[in-house]
C-alpha cells in the first residue's frame, strides 16, 4: 500500500511547548484564544503533553505575537526545540536522574568541607528543578487552596530553611549528620518525585500519541473546485459542493460521492473492514479513508465539521477531556486532604517538640515526614491514565463514548431494550417464498416486480431490487409509474401492468403482486444483523427485551428466531418513550435504536447506543457510537467497562492503602523524611504501572 500523504503541503506546522496547564480547561482555553489568530488553520492542544500543534498558512505568520497571546492569559508558551521525540523522552528521564546524581553526592561534599558547593548543588536541585511545584503551591496559596503540590512545595523548602539555621537555634550539636543533612533532605524530596512525574508523563504521552496518530496525517487545506475556479482552502471551509481530486495514496479529508473515476479505499480506521473496497462514480467514500490505488474527483457531501471522520475525533477528545465523577470526588477529597494533613504535620511538630521533648531538628523532621508521605499524588492518578488508555482502546475496538461516566456505569445496567427493524435486524428483507399459480417462471416475476420497485425507497422495495442484482437480473424500464407512500406503487413493464401492495390479510410480512390481472404472493422476512452467539452471551447475565413498531407476527416471529422471549410490538414513538420511563421506575436501562423515531427513546434511556449507520439524530441523541463490528461489540464494551472500572478501584486501593497505613507511620517518627520522599514516589510509580497494563 503506498504511503498516506497529505492533499497539500502549503501550510506550516508550529509546536508550541506549553507550561502551566493543570487540567483538560486549560488545553480548552488556551485552543480557543490559538484558533482566533488570523492565519491559523487548525490547532490542537494536549494537556498531558504539556504542548500545542498549530497549523499555519504561511511562513509569514507572527509567532511572537502568538505566544505571547498565549503568555498573556497566564501560561508560559515557547517554541518546541527540534530534539526528536525519543530525544525528548531521553530529557524527560534525564532530569529527574541528574537531580538524583546531585542530591547523593551532597553527603560527600559535607564530609569534604565544601558547604559552599553543597548549598549550591542543593538550592539547585530544589530552587531550580523543583521550581514548577513552587509556582504551583504559591499560585494556589494566594487563592486559600491548596493542592498536592502545596506539600512537595512546603516539605522541601522547610528543609532547605532548616539547613541554613544554626544548630544552636535547632538544639542540637554542630554536627553534618544533623541540620545540614535537611539539604540532602529536600533534593531528595524533589528528585524522588521528578522521576514520578517522569514516568507518569511517559504513559500519558504513549496513550495520547497512539490516539493523535491518525490525526497528524489529515490534510489541513484542499485544493477545491468552485464555480468554476480552483481555490485552496482550510479543509475546515470545504462546503457541500464542491469538487476536489484524490490521488492514489492521499487521505480522504471528508465525505462525498465519486463522480469520476475508479479505485479501491481502505476504511478500515472507520468501518473495521480490512478488506479494501471498490469504489465507482455515484459510491460513497467516507473522511479519513486511503485512497489505495486510482485517481478519482469527489464531491463534497458533507462540510468537514459534520463528517464522519471529525464527528468520531471530537467524541474522542470531549471523552479524553472529560473528568469523571468518581475523579471530581477524589478532587474534593484532595481538597479538604492537604489542609488536614498541614494541620496534622504542625500538631506532630507541637506534640514532639513540647509533650515529647524532642529538639527543635528531630520534631522539624518528624513534621517534615508527615508532609511528604501523605502527599496524595497517587490519588490524583488513579483515573487520568486509565481513561486515556480506555478512549484510545475503545476507539480501536469500535465504538465512542461522549463522557467516562457512561462507560463506567455501563456495565452495572442489566436491561438492554432493542429496537427492532434497522436494528436487531438490517432492514433488509430476504424473499422467503413466492406463491406462484402463473406461466411466468420465478425470474421473470422478481424482474418485473424488481423493475417497478427500483423507483421507490421503500425498504422492502429496496430489498426487492437487491435481490435480483444478486440473480444478475436486467432490470427493465418502467412507465407511468405511480407510487402511494405505504400503500403500494403501479407502472407499465415490458408492456405488461403491474401492481404491487400491501397485504392487508396476512398477518405475515408480505406483498400481492399482480401482472396483468395474475395474482402472485411474495413473502418476506427480515434479514438478522446479529449473531446468535453475541446475543446468547448477552442473555445470560442481562434481561433483553425488544420494544418495535412492526405488527406482533412480526415481532413475534423475529424473537423466536434470536432466542428472545421478551417483546412488545406495535409501539408508536410515544408508547415507545413511556415505556422507557416507567422501566426507569425500577431500574436503569439502556436503549439500542437507530433511526429518528428512535430519538426520544435514545435520549431518555440511562445510557443510549447508536451505530454509524443510524440517522444523524439519533448519533446526536445517544451516549455510545458503534462505528464498525456491529451490535457484537456491545460485549467488548461490557467487558472494558467492567476491567477499567475494576483498574480504578485497584488504584485506589493502592493510593488509600498507602496513605493510611503511612501516615501514622511518620506520625510515629519511623520514617525520616528520605524515606517519606521515595515511599511517596513509589506508591505513585505503583499506580502509573499498574494503570499501564493492558485493559
Amino acid at each position: 500500500m503506498n504511503k498516506a500523504t497529505q492533499l497539500s503541503s502549503q501550510n506550516n506546522t508550529l509546536n508550541l511547548d506549553i507550561e502551566g496547564m493543570t487540567c483538560a480547561a486549560c488545553a480548552a482555553r488556551i485552543e480557543r484564544v490559538i484558533s482566533k489568530q488570523e492565519d491559523v488553520l487548525d490547532v490542537s492542544v494536549s494537556f498531558p503533553l504539556k504542548s500545542a500543534i498549530v497549523d499555519i498558512k504561511n511562513n509569514e505568520f507572527d509567532v511572537d505575537n502568538l505566544i505571547k497571546k498565549v503568555n498573556t492569559i497566564g501560561y508560559k508558551a515557547k517554541e518546541a526545540d527540534s530534539l526528536s521525540s525519543v530525544s525528548k523522552v531521553r530529557f524527560k528521564f534525564l532530569i529527574p536522574l541528574f537531580s538524583l546524581f546531585l542530591t547523593y553526592i551532597l553527603r560527600f561534599t559535607f564530609e569534604a568541607g565544601l558547604d559552599i558547593l553543597s548549598y549550591t548543588i542543593g538550592s539547585f536541585v530544589i530552587l531550580i528543578l523543583g521550581r514548577n511545584f513552587h509556582t504551583s503551591a504559591f499560585k494556589k496559596i494566594k487563592f486559600l487552596d491548596f493542592n498536592m503540590d502545596t506539600l512537595i512545595s512546603i516539605g522541601s523548602l522547610s528543609a532547605l530553611i532548616i539547613s541554613l539555621l544554626p544548630s544552636t537555634v535547632l538544639g542540637s550539636d554542630l554536627s553534618i549528620t544533623n541540620n545540614k543533612m535537611f539539604l540532602d533532605t529536600g533534593a531528595f524530596i524533589v528528585s524522588f518525585i521528578l522521576i514520578g512525574k517522569a514516568i507518569e508523563d511517559k504513559v500519558i504521552e504513549e496513550s495520547v500519541n497512539e490516539s493523535e496518530s491518525i490525526k497528524s496525517r489529515m490534510p489541513k487545506t484542499l485544493i477545491v473546485e468552485r464555480g468554476g475556479e480552483h481555490l485552496e482552502v482550510p479543509i475546515k471551509e470545504v462546503t457541500i459542493g464542491d469538487l476536489f481530486k484524490v490521488s492514489p495514496g492521499e487521505i480522504i479529508p471528508v465525505d462525498g460521492v465519486v463522480l469520476e473515476g475508479s479505485t479501491t479505499v481502505d476504511e478500515s480506521l472507520l468501518t473495521g473492514e480490512s478488506i479494501p473496497l471498490v469504489k465507482n462514480p455515484e459510491d460513497l467514500v467516507v473522511g479519513g479513508s486511503i485512497n489505495l490505488d486510482g485517481a478519482i474527483k469527489v464531491s463534497v457531501q458533507e462540510s468537514y465539521q459534520k463528517s464522519t471522520y471529525n464527528i468520531i475525533e471530537e467524541l474522542i477528545r470531549t471523552a479524553q477531556a472529560t473528568k469523571p465523577e468518581i475523579q471530581k470526588s477524589l478532587d474534593k477529597v484532595t481538597q479538604y486532604f492537604v489542609p488536614v494533613v498541614l494541620f496534622i504535620s504542625l500538631l506532630t511538630f507541637l506534640f514532639r517538640l513540647f509533650i515529647s521533648d524532642f529538639t527543635l531538628l528531630d520534631a522539624l523532621k518528624n513534621s517534615i515526614a508527615v508532609l511528604v508521605i501523605a502527599c496524595p499524588c497517587a490519588l490524583g492518578l488513579a483515573t487520568p491514565i486509565v481513561l486515556f488508555k480506555t478512549a484510545t482502546l475503545s476507539k480501536k475496538q469500535g465504538y465512542l463514548f461522549k463522557n467516562f461516566d457512561i462507560l463506567q456505569k455501563f456495565g452495572d445496567i442489566n436491561t438492554l431494550i432493542f429496537d427492532k427493524t434497522g436494528t436487531l435486524s438490517s432492514g433488509i428483507f430476504k424473499i422467503s417464498k413466492i406463491d406462484n399459480n402463473t406461466s411466468l417462471t420465478e425470474n421473470t416475476i422478481l424482474q418485473i416486480i424488481a423493475s417497478l420497485e427500483s423507483y421507490s425507497q421503500h425498504p422492502i422495495a429496496r430489498s426487492i431490487v437487491y435481490e435480483a442484482e444478486l440473480r444478475d437480473l436486467k432490470l427493465l424500464k418502467a412507465d407511468n409509474v405511480k407510487e402511494v407512500p405505504g400503500l403500494g406503487i403501479q407502472g407499465i413493464v415490458d408492456e405488461k401492468k403491474v401492481l404491487i401492495e400491501k397485504n392487508e390479510d396476512s398477518n405475515e410480512s408480505s406483498i400481492i403482486v399482480k401482472i396483468d390481472e395474475q395474482k402472485i404472493d411474495l413473502y418476506l422476512e427480515e434479514e438478522v444483523s446479529v449473531s446468535s452467539n453475541f446475543l446468547n452471551i448477552l442473555k445470560d447475565e442481562k434481561e433483553i427485551i425488544i420494544l418495535s413498531g412492526d405488527k406482533e407476527v412480526n415481532v413475534e416471529k423475529f424473537a423466536r428466531s434470536i432466542g428472545v422471549d421478551k417483546y412488545h410490538s406495535n409501539k408508536s414513538p410515544e408508547e415507545k418513550l413511556d415505556f422507557i420511563k416507567n422501566k426507569q421506575l425500577e431500574e436503569k436501562i439502556i436503549y439500542v435504536g437507530d433511526g429518528v423515531n428512535d430519538s426520544p427513546s435514545i435520549k431518555q434511556a440511562d445510557i443510549g447506543i447508536t451505530t454509524s449507520s443510524s440517522s444523524q439524530i439519533a448519533q446526536v441523541a445517544g451516549d455510545i457510537l458503534i462505528h464498525k463490528g456491529g451490535l457484537d461489540t456491545i460485549s467488548e464494551i461490557f467487558k472494558l467497562s467492567k476491567k477499567s472500572k475494576s483498574r480504578i478501584y485497584q488504584n485506589l486501593f493502592l493510593a488509600f492503602v498507602y496513605n493510611t497505613s503511612m501516615i501514622p507511620l511518620a506520625v510515629s517518627g519511623a520514617i525520616t523524611p528520605n524515606l517519606a520522599a521515595l515511599a511517596m514516589a513509589l506508591s505513585s510509580i505503583s499506580v502509573v504501572l499498574n494503570s499501564s497494563r493492558k485493559l
